[in-house]
């Protein structure tokens, strides 16, 4: 499978356990690796099957002020539903951090993979 990523998306939305935490709009970041639906692209130099990274950023900083989460658990999984609802990949790896959410760490957060996993010896870095 191959992959295609989108690093450090900056994004806000409504997240936290504590009442003053949901108050207003917080930031997040967004890490993503996504299975390509197809291969077409790498082998052709051709738009069909491609992912369109900006639609899938511009749809994510759309949605994400419009959602209310008490863990980045859940605002991690809904991310992976949209990528793999929405978009048709076979496969996601969604990273969520919370820059400030823990005095001298910059970024906290979770990571998740949904779909059908990659192939052996895939390495995000």
């Amino acid at each position: 499978m191959d992959i295609i990523f989108i690093r450090g998306l900056k994004c806000e939305t409504t997240l936290g356990v504590y009442d003053w935490e949901r108050v207003t709009l917080r930031p997040v970041v967004v890490d993503l690796d996504i299975g390509a639906a197809s291969g077409d692209a790498f082998q052709n130099d051709s738009t069909k099957g491609l992912m369109n990274y900006d639609s899938i950023s511009r749809r994510l900083s759309e949605t994400l002020p419009t959602l209310t989460y008490h863990t980045v658990e859940r605002l991690a999984e809904h991310v992976a539903q949209t990528v793999l609802g929405e978009f048709h990949a076979p496969w996601v790896k969604v990273t969520i951090g919370k820059p400030g959410a823990v005095r001298n760490a910059a970024l906290v957060g979770v990571t998740i993979e949904r779909g059908a996993r990659p192939r052996k010896g895939y390495s995000p870095d």
